[in-house]
């Protein structure tokens, strides 16, 4: 008899911890459901408060004025970046025309230098273009991390 009320007193508490289980699983999963419905809420808030926004006068002029496109004016501000391969002959001359004009008081960057021999390549015709470039060895083109 004693063993039987002690197994009964087991299961009491055994369904009582399961029920309390039941209960806090609940309370959790009320409480993520107002926790979604909050965070939905908010952001239906957001989306609405930019439509509002969106529908200003203020928000139209600055649309508008976006709108307009800058022209580019000059070359300095349609530059392109590249990178070339030289010889450590080339690269040698490079720095000693930099010397150069160091020397005299200006100081060019490489791509200047280089551009100023570009300008000067353009007045060549086509004969002497060739020559000039025939005349180069060829450089295998290597990346330097």
């Amino acid at each position: 008899m004693l063993i039987f009320s002690t197994q009964l007193h087991n299961k009491s508490n055994i369904i009582k911890v399961m029920n309390k289980n039941n209960n806090l699983q609940g309370k959790v999963k009320q409480n993520a459901q107002k926790g979604y419905q909050k965070a939905k809420e908010e952001v239906q808030e957001g989306k609405e408060k930019s439509d509002e926004i969106r529908h200003s006068s203020a928000w139209q002029k600055t649309k508008e004025g976006t709108k307009k496109v800058a022209e580019i004016v000059g070359s300095h501000l349609a530059a392109i970046k590249t990178s070339i391969t030289l010889s450590n002959e080339e690269a040698e001359l490079m720095e000693n025309l930099k010397d150069k004009l160091n020397k005299k008081g200006f100081y060019p960057s490489k791509s200047e230098i280089l551009r100023a021999g570009l300008w000067n390549l353009r007045n060549k015709n086509e004969e002497e273009l060739k020559k000039a470039v025939e005349d180069l060895f060829k450089v295998k083109q290597t990346r330097i991390f």
